[in-house]
C-alpha cells in the first residue's frame, strides 16, 4: 500500500499527464486539432452560494456546452454551492459518458423540481412526513452526539471512584470545600455570566458573527459559557448517578463481571458515535444525491478516484475545495491565537493540503473509499464548529453541543493511517474546545467557502492560462468581498497579482448605477502576472538538483520579479548547500534558466513578460433590458414579500399546489421576477428553498450571463438555447482571442453558428408573442436576454 506523500508540484505533474491524454481522447473522439496543454491550460471556477449558485452555474454551463467549451476545459473547480452543478456534470458524464446528454429536458424538469432541495419527498403528504421524521432525526442525533460528552463524564466518574478507593481523592475534598466556598454563590455568578453571555451572543449573530467586539471579551465568554457547561453537565451526570442509577454503589458491588462490561460498552459507544455519521452530513448528502445526480444510474455514489477513466471521456478534472480547520494547528506558534486554516483539496488523483502533503486518493485509506456526494457535501459544510478565519470559540460550543456541524473528519495525511479504532468522544472535546489542528489522526474540514468562496485559487497554482469564474454568492451590495479576499491571498500566498485592465474595475462596470439599478456589464476581464516564483532547481536533463543534507532534498529558487518585467538579482536558493563553491555554480544555473525563460517572450514587453495567464470574473448580475420586456400575468397568486420566511412557505405552497410545473407558470422572463424581487440575483443565501418560478429565473439568468461573456448577439443565443441552430465548437485558442488584447474586443469570432435552412426557420431578435389567455396585458415583445 503506498502511503507517501507528494508535494504540490508532483500533484500537478501526475495531473498534466492525465490532462495530456484527455485531450488526446477529445481531439480523437471529436475530429479537432489538439492543443498544447502548457499554451491553453484552461479552467472553469463556480464559486459558493448554495441554490443560488448551482442554478446560475447549472445555466451558465448550459450555455458553454453548446459551443463545445465545457468539454476543453481541462479543470472544474468548485467550491460549496458551485459543487453540487459540478456533481451533476462529473456523475452524468461518468453514467453517460456524451456531453450531448448533459442538461437534458428531463434532468432539467428534476432539477428544476427540486428547487427545495432540502426538504425530502415529492407529494404533499410525503412532505409533511418527511419534515416531521427530520425533527425527530434531529433531536435524536443530538441525543447522540452529547453522549460523547457524558460517556467522557461516565469515565472520569469511574476513575474517580477508583481514586476514591485508594483514598487519594481526601487529601484534595478540603481545597476544594475551601474553593468552593458556598455553593449558592458559586451558581449565582455562573448563572449571572451565562445571562450576560447569552445577550453578548444574540447581539453577535444578529451582526452575523461581527468583529466589532474586542477578541479578549469574545474569549472571556467562551470560557465562561464552558464554565457553566461544565459545572452544569457534571452535575445532572452525577444527579442521575446519584439518585437514578446509583453508579457508585453499582460500582461497589462484587458484580465484577458486569461492572467490566459496563465499562467496555462505555468504551465500544465511544468508537460507535462517529460524528460523521450523527451529524446531520448524511442527511444533507442524501438530498443532494436525490437532487443533483438522479441522472447518474447506478453511479450515484461513484467514488471520487473513478471520476478519471482510461476508456471514455471523462467530464473537466474535478478541484473539490474545503477548508482544513486549525484552531491548534500542531503548537505551531506563528499560528497562535490565529484563525489558521489551510486549502484542502478532494480529487480523483490526490487529496490533501500543502500543510499537510497530499496522498494518493486511490490508496491512502479514508480517501479511496471517498464518494463524489460525500465530497461535494463537505465542501458545501457551512455550518460547523471550525469555520476557517469566520471560526468563533463562542459558537464553537455552541454548534458543538447542539450538534450544529456538517463538517466532516477525514484522515491525517500527516499521520501513517492504519485500520485504528477511534474514540470519538476525544474529538467531540476537540471541537468544544477549538483544539482541532494537524497532531491528531482525524483532521478536521468544512466548506471551501470558509478560506477562498470563488474557487480560483487552486487554478492560480496550476497556473492556468485562462480561467472562468463564476461568482455566484451573497452580494446584495456589490462589495466584491469574495473577489477581495482572493486577490489579496494570490498576493501574498501565490506572488500572483490580479489585475483587471483598463475600463474593466468590477467597481465601476458591474456595480449597479443608481440612477437605473442595473450593471452596465456582467463580466469583467483582468489580466494574471508573477511577482515572483518558486520552483525546484533542474540540470541540464530535466532532473531536480538535490541539496547536501543527509537525506537531501530538491533545492528550491526564489526570485522576485521587478516592475519592468525584469527579475530580482537577489535570489534566494532555499536547502543546505556546504559549499560556497557549489552555490556560486547553483547560482549561476539558476540564473541562466531565468535569462531562458524571459529570452522565450523577447517579443513581450515590460510585465507583459511575466503576465501567465486571464482571468475573466465573471458576476451574477442584471443588465438593464434595451427594449421592453413583455411581462404576462400568468399567476394568479400573489407575489411573496422578500423574507425567508414567506419564501419557504411559498415554495411549500407552490410544490403542494403542483402549480410550478402542472400549470406551466415558472416560464417567466427573469425581468419581472427582479421587479417582484429587487433582491435578484442576490437573494440571501439562508434561502434554500427555491419554488419553480424562482429556480427558473436563476437558470435563464445564468444562460444570458454566459452568452454575454461569449459576446454572442440575441439571434444567435435564441437560436441556440432553442435548439433551431448549432453552434460550431470555440477552441481555447479563439476563446484567448476574444479574451485577449484590446484590439479583440470589436472582433467578433466567424461562423460560430450554423444558421438553418429555409429561411423561414429562422426566428427575428424581436419575439412578438401572443397574451396569456388569462392575462390582462396586451401583446408585446420579450427581449429573451
Amino acid at each position: 500500500m503506498d502511503q507517501k506523500r507528494y508535494k504540490l508540484k508532483q500533484v500537478i505533474d501526475v495531473e498534466d499527464m492525465y490532462l495530456v491524454e484527455r485531450r488526446k481522447k477529445l481531439s480523437e473522439r471529436f475530429g479537432e486539432e489538439e492543443e498544447l496543454l502548457e499554451e491553453s491550460r484552461f479552467g472553469i471556477a463556480l464559486s459558493g452560494g448554495g441554490i443560488r449558485s448551482a442554478t446560475i452555474n447549472l445555466g451558465f454551463l448550459k450555455t458553454l456546452n453548446h459551443f463545445g467549451i465545457l468539454r476543453k476545459a481541462d479543470y472544474l473547480s468548485t467550491v460549496s454551492g458551485g459543487g453540487y452543478t459540478g456533481a451533476y456534470i462529473q456523475a452524468t458524464m461518468r453514467n453517460q459518458a456524451d456531453f450531448d446528454q448533459l442538461f437534458h429536458k428531463d434532468h432539467i424538469e428534476h432539477l428544476r423540481s427540486y428547487g427545495a432541495y432540502l426538504i425530502p419527498g415529492q407529494t404533499t403528504f410525503e412532505k409533511l412526513w418527511n419534515t416531521i421524521l427530520l425533527i425527530v432525526g434531529y433531536l435524536f442525533s443530538w441525543v447522540m452526539s452529547l453522549l460523547s460528552m457524558v460517556l467522557v463524564f461516565g469515565l472520569v466518574a469511574i476513575i474517580l471512584f477508583v481514586l476514591n478507593q485508594l483514598h487519594v481523592i481526601d487529601l484534595v475534598n478540603r481545597l476544594v470545600e475551601s474553593i468552593m466556598g458556598s455553593l449558592t454563590l458559586v451558581k449565582g455568578i455562573l448563572l449571572v455570566t451565562a445571562v450576560v453571555g447569552g445577550i453578548h451572543l444574540f447581539a453577535n449573530l444578529v451582526a452575523k458573527f461581527g468583529v466589532g467586539i474586542s477578541r479578549v471579551f469574545n474569549k472571556g465568554e467562551a470560557v465562561l459559557l464552558l464554565l457553566v457547561v461544565l459545572f452544569v453537565v457534571p452535575t445532572g451526570i452525577d444527579y442521575v448517578m446519584h439518585v437514578n442509577i446509583g453508579l457508585f454503589d453499582f460500582l461497589k458491588s462484587d458484580n465484577l463481571p458486569v461492572q467490566f462490561l459496563v465499562i467496555f460498552g462505555m468504551l465500544l459507544l465511544g468508537v460507535i458515535l462517529d460524528p460523521n455519521a450523527v451529524s446531520f452530513h448524511r442527511f444533507y448528502r442524501s438530498q443532494l444525491t436525490s437532487a443533483f445526480l438522479a441522472f447518474a444510474g447506478n453511479r450515484r455514489n461513484v467514488r471520487l478516484r473513478e471520476l478519471v477513466s482510461e476508456e471514455v471521456v471523462s467530464a473537466p478534472y474535478p478541484l473539490i475545495n474545503t477548508c482544513l480547520n486549525l484552531q491548534n494547528p500542531a503548537g505551531d506558534e506563528k499560528f497562535k491565537g490565529a484563525k489558521a486554516s489551510d486549502y484542502f483539496l478532494l480529487s480523483p488523483l490526490f487529496s490533501g493540503a500543502k500543510l499537510t502533503g497530499y496522498v494518493s486518493t486511490k490508496e491512502f485509506p479514508g480517501y479511496r473509499d471517498m464518494t463524489l456526494p460525500a465530497a461535494t457535501t463537505i465542501s458545501a459544510a457551512a455550518v460547523n464548529p471550525g469555520m476557517g478565519i469566520y471560526s468563533n470559540k463562542l459558537l464553537s460550543i455552541l454548534m458543538t453541543i447542539f450538534n450544529a456541524r456538517l463538517g466532516f473528519w477525514v484522515n491525517n495525511p500527516l499521520k501513517e493511517s492504519k485500520n485504528y479504532l477511534v474514540w470519538w468522544p476525544l474529538y467531540f472535546f476537540y471541537e468544544l474546545l477549538s483544539k482541532i489542528g494537524t497532531n491528531n489522526r482525524k483532521l478536521n474540514i468544512s466548506d471551501g467557502g470558509h478560506i477562498e468562496n470563488l474557487a480560483v485559487y487552486e487554478l492560480l497554482r496550476r497556473r492556468c492560462r485562462l480561467i472562468v469564474a463564476v461568482d455566484a454568492g451573497a452580494d446584495p451590495f456589490f462589495n466584491f468581498s469574495d473577489l477581495e479576499n482572493l486577490a489579496i491571498r494570490a498576493r501574498n500566498e501565490l506572488g500572483v497579482e490580479i489585475r483587471f485592465r483598463i475600463g474593466e474595475d468590477p467597481d465601476q462596470v458591474i456595480r449597479p448605477k443608481s440612477s437605473n439599478g442595473y450593471s452596465g456589464k456582467r463580466y469583467a476581464i483582468a489580466d494574471l502576472y508573477r511577482m515572483w516564483d518558486e520552483y525546484d532547481l533542474l540540470d541540464s536533463n530535466g532532473n531536480p538538483i538535490m541539496d547536501d543534507c543527509e537525506k537531501p532534498v530538491p533545492i528550491e529558487v526564489l526570485v522576485n520579479y521587478m516592475p519592468d518585467g525584469k527579475w530580482d538579482p537577489d535570489i534566494s536558493l532555499k536547502g543546505q548547500i556546504n559549499s560556497e563553491l557549489r552555490r556560486a555554480e547553483l547560482m549561476a544555473r539558476a540564473k541562466f534558466i531565468l535569462d531562458k525563460r524571459l529570452a522565450d517572450k523577447k517579443d513581450l514587453t515590460g510585465r507583459e513578460k511575466v503576465k501567465f495567464g486571464t482571468l475573466v470574473y465573471v458576476k451574477s448580475s442584471v443588465t438593464a433590458p434595451t427594449i421592453k420586456p413583455n411581462i404576462p400575468i400568468v399567476n394568479n397568486h400573489s407575489e411573496p414579500a422578500g423574507g425567508i420566511l414567506s419564501r419557504l412557505f411559498s415554495s411549500l405552497a407552490t410544490i403542494f399546489r403542483g402549480d410550478g410545473l402542472a400549470r406551466g407558470n415558472y416560464k417567466y422572463d427573469t425581468y419581472k421576477y427582479k421587479i417582484y424581487h429587487p433582491a435578484f440575483p442576490h437573494e440571501p443565501t439562508s434561502d434554500q428553498f427555491f419554488d419553480p418560478v424562482q429556480w427558473e429565473s436563476y437558470f435563464q439568468l445564468g444562460q444570458f450571463i454566459a452568452a454575454d461573456v461569449l459576446k454572442l448577439d440575441s439571434r444567435e443565443f435564441n437560436l441556440v438555447s432553442e435548439g433551431k441552430a448549432k453552434a460550431e465548437p470555440l477552441a481555447i485558442c479563439d476563446l484567448l482571442k476574444l479574451f485577449d488584447g484590446d484590439t479583440m474586443y470589436q472582433v467578433p469570432v466567424p461562423g460560430r453558428v450554423q444558421v438553418p435552412t429555409p429561411a423561414k426557420d429562422i426566428q427575428p431578435v424581436i419575439i412578438r408573442e401572443k397574451a396569456a389567455p388569462d392575462s390582462d396585458e396586451p401583446d408585446g415583445t420579450e427581449y429573451r436576454m
